[in-house]
């Protein structure tokens, strides 16, 4: 898991009692029925449950309820042999999903990338170095943790479409990056691109953006025009790369000739354009729409390859479903066995055989203790599932 906050102290699960806030735990919290942004112990049956799902976690001494009866100062002197006992070699392969430090990271992205999108729609100019500034964090992050960022995106909702969409395309175009072999610079470019990539929209009016059904030709002819519009925002920075103003200018080209602005077709492209529409389109079509329902992960991939060759290059389409998986990470599933669940990890070396947080077992009931299925050979993936599942 990842390095918990200095003032956080590890307890064992023996000694946890009421009222000690747990901020985190020492595994992911999708092996666990708790909520993810941690909780208050009030209940016998919290402790219980934590016994049986880990060894110790971390309690915030600064949020325990006043009527805690262990002396926390006594038992921070333990962090050190309990953080010593269990290196990162001695946790399950599958444990740490920081959920709680990537909510933060996505918030913080997400509110930074809002101020951008105000500015410019404000003062009609691009404010790009507060960006910049925290680029390298964003990629790191990514790297670092990419099923519980993607896990974030897929099942926490969405606060401003425009906002949402660019971090959403950022994330898959940094993992379809290091899918092909791209240095941390190269990366670092794509996220720039990819966060940008619409920023011509705030051009658009909200009540066409927003229009609950699909656009006639007059309306879809203005939008279009927000690729010419961000290419000049773009432009007014003299430091942009020519890579970044690339994907602005071209991500909605198709290889067949029929995207736009400029019906660009095949090499013509240029490659982070190329890949921008595949990031693109992907987290367009996972995402509600005025007009259209969002289309689960394994549904976008399989639309993604119908178009191999044809609006896609098919070379491209291949490394991407190798970046996020057959069944990405959010992905509704029914397992052979009957039961149902969403994907919470993506192995690259398994593309087909993710792990499953289990959510209903195979007679319909709702799993009290959630538990991962390790796609074993009896719990293979029998389908993906359109329709959402209920709250998990």
């Amino acid at each position: 898991m990842a390095m918990a906050a200095k003032h956080l102290i590890p307890v064992h699960c023996e000694q946890l009692e009421h009222g000690m806030y747990v901020a985190e735990l020492d595994r992911s919290w999708l092996h666990t029925p708790f909520e993810v942004r941690g909780f208050l112990i009030t209940q016998d049956e919290q402790i219980d449950v934590l016994r049986r799902c880990c060894e110790y976690v971390y309690v915030d001494p600064n949020r325990c309820d006043s009527i805690a009866m262990l002396d926390l100062a006594a038992l921070s002197e333990d962090a050190a042999d309990i953080s010593t006992s269990h290196s990162a070699d001695a946790r399950p392969a599958d444990a740490g999903l920081p959920l709680n430090g990537c909510r933060e990271f996505l918030e913080e992205a997400t509110e930074q990338i809002a101020a951008t999108v105000r500015e410019a729609r404000r003062a009609n100019r691009l404010e790009i170095e507060p960006i910049n500034r925290t680029l390298d964090a964003f990629v790191d992050h990514v790297l670092e943790w990419p099923d519980a960022v993607q896990w974030l995106l897929a099942t926490e909702p969405a606060h401003g479409r425009l906002n949402r969409r660019s971090i959403g395309t950022a994330v898959f175009s940094i993992l379809f990056g290091r899918q092909l072999g791209f240095d941390h610079d190269a990366l670092r470019e794509l996220a720039l691109g990819a966060l940008i990539l619409d920023i011509g929209k705030t051009s658009v009016p909200i009540t066409i953006l927003s229009k609950p059904k699909r656009l006639n030709s007059v309306e879809r002819s203005f939008v279009r025009r927000h690729v010419d519009t961000g290419v000049a925002l773009v432009r007014l920075n003299a430091r942009m790369e020519r890579r970044v103003i690339d994907m602005v200018a071209s991500h909605h080209e198709r290889l067949d000739g029929s995207g736009y602005p400029h019906q660009m077709s095949g090499t013509e492209i240029p490659l982070y354009a190329r890949i921008a529409g595949i990031a693109d389109t992907y987290d367009a079509m996972t995402q509600d729409r005025d007009y259209a329902h969002a289309r689960s992960g394994h549904a976008a991939l399989r639309y993604l390859n119908s178009c191999r060759d044809i609006k896609f290059d098919a070379a491209l389409v291949d490394e991407f479903v190798h970046a996020v998986g057959v069944y990405p990470v959010g992905t509704n599933v029914e397992l052979e066995d009957g039961s149902i669940g969403t994907v919470c990890r993506h192995d690259p070396g398994e593309p087909k055989r993710p792990d499953v947080l289990l959510l209903r077992d195979s007679s319909g009931g709702t799993l009290k203790a959630m538990s991962i299925a390790a796609s074993e050979p009896n719990q293979r993936i029998r389908r993906a599932l359109a329709a959402p599942i209920a709250a998990h």
